[in-house]
């Protein structure tokens, strides 16, 4: 909001502000001379418990986790340590890990250093820990400050009589979080800027990704869900479609995924236009926009870093596809699932990440065919920590974890959850109480006991070395 400044305005609040200053200074003055005596007082007291040989009773003071320094501390693991970790972490596992299909554990220190390693490198199925992977690559190929652009275009300027030729182009570019109502704000902002009529039709470009709407790899129990949602460069509304149904005779709303995203959208946007008094002469159509069009609306989207906190506080799968194919056309001019696992296997390999038996075939997690190893996601997350550690949800209290029963790391971890049919994952950092920051990745693959409880227990277990 701006303000208009003004001289009396001015003297008015001088005035006002000297009155205030000279009140708080004569409170401040009488809290320091009590703050002093208190000092005096303690100090004589605990002066006289130490002369008679009394240590003090010590006082641990709670802090938010991300003002201890102690977090950022790397305390080295002894031998002993290590064997007495071993010994928890086995017997916090030992319930899930009867009987399951498969598992890989790992804990690594702030300098990148082992400290547990059960089957550490067996690639076994993450579920949504893998968007840890699209996250970091994203924010190395894009850069944290990448905004999606979604434009409106015209083969020329609006006339001075109102009117646009030819066709209204709608220019995607993958945008996971455009809205209809950033649509609605776009036509407004044309109507405003004085179009009246269009002489072709809406016509949407989406040729800036490419690649099947849903991914083949999905299971065919997701077809129909939400959570699996098409990809497009044209994304609106997370490319779901609200509907209603009678459910016992209460209506209920329910999000499914759209069918054709583009001719969706195309017809959408036609009818915003139709609201707002704006005729179009051609019914909408799907076309890529030409080179030397003119730019009549520039929409742009936060910055990444506030994209990839929503995705990986949420979960959302939709998102991370969306980045997947955004990261294959920035790094290789193909924008389809295929370049975008290959830019995240570059990217492994420049940062030096191990990664044994990788198999990967979206973004989400969401195919039950992905495969990954616990050594690859915790040494990613230790390698990427300044980049990944602010972006993830505090476990038992946001997110996807807020409902995760923590004790000793309540308020120490941050992490990333995943969750197939058969499938538990948790991977993240965890602060603890003698050593710092660590690094771990907990992937349990068809555990017929409690998984979750499981990897609550072994958080809490790390969190009180």
């Amino acid at each position: 909001m701006n303000y208009v400044n003004s001289n009396v305005g001015y003297r008015r609040r001088s005035r006002r502000s000297r009155v205030r200053k000279r009140r708080v200074f004569a409170v401040a003055a009488l809290f320091a001379l009590i703050v002093v005596s208190v000092l005096v007082t303690h100090a004589h007291a605990g002066s006289r418990r130490l002369a008679s040989g009394v240590v003090p009773e010590a006082r641990s003071v709670a802090f938010p986790e991300e003002r201890t320094r102690a977090s950022n501390l790397r305390f080295s693991w002894s031998n002993g340590e290590r064997d007495a970790l071993a010994r928890a972490l086995h017997g916090a596992f030992a319930p899930a890990l009867t009987g399951a299909r498969g598992w890989s554990v790992a804990v690594i220190d702030a300098g990148g250093r082992t400290v547990y390693d059960d089957r550490a490198d067996r690639a076994v199925a993450p579920a949504s820990v893998q968007k840890l992977v699209v996250a970091a690559t994203a924010l190395d190929v894009l850069g944290p400050a990448y905004r999606y652009q979604t434009l409106f275009a015209g083969r020329n300027a609006v006339g001075d009589d109102g009117s646009l030729d030819g066709n209204l182009w709608l220019v995607g570019s993958g945008d996971p979080s455009l809205s209809s109502d950033d649509l609605r704000n776009g036509v407004g902002m044309l109507a405003r800027a004085g179009l009246r009529r269009v002489a072709g039709g809406v016509a949407v470009d989406d040729t800036a990704l490419s690649g099947p709407g849903l991914n083949p790899h999905w299971g065919t129990d997701d077809d129909g869900q939400d959570y699996a949602a098409p990809t497009s460069a044209i994304s609106l509304d997370g490319d779901t479609v609200e509907t209603t149904q009678d459910v016992g005779g209460v209506e209920q709303r329910f999000w499914t995924p759209m069918q054709d995203v583009a001719r969706y959208v195309a017809g959408r946007l036609n009818g915003m236009l139709v609201a707002r008094g704006i005729p179009l002469a051609m019914p909408p159509t799907i076309a890529a926009a030409p080179l030397d069009s003119v730019v009549l609306w520039d929409h742009r989207s936060a910055p990444l870093r506030t994209l990839e906190s929503h995705m990986l506080f949420v979960s959302d799968n939709h998102y991370a596809e969306q980045l997947l194919r955004t990261v294959g056309e920035r790094a290789a001019g193909d924008g389809d699932d295929a370049a975008g696992i290959a830019a995240e296997r570059r990217f492994l390999e420049s940062r030096g990440i191990p990664a044994p038996g990788l198999h990967l075939y979206d973004g989400s997690g969401l195919s039950p065919q992905n495969r990954i190893a616990a050594a690859t996601v915790a040494r990613l997350l230790a390698d990427r920590e300044p980049e990944l550690y602010g972006l993830l949800p505090l476990g038992g209290r946001q997110g996807t974890l807020e409902g995760y029963d923590f004790t000793t790391a309540l308020g120490r971890v941050r992490a990333k959850s995943g969750h197939l049919s058969d499938v538990c994952a948790l991977a993240g950092y965890v602060t603890t109480h003698r050593h710092g920051r660590v690094a771990f990745a907990f992937l349990i693959d068809g555990s017929p006991g409690d998984p979750d409880t499981a990897i609550v227990e072994a958080v809490d277990r790390v969190a009180a070395f």
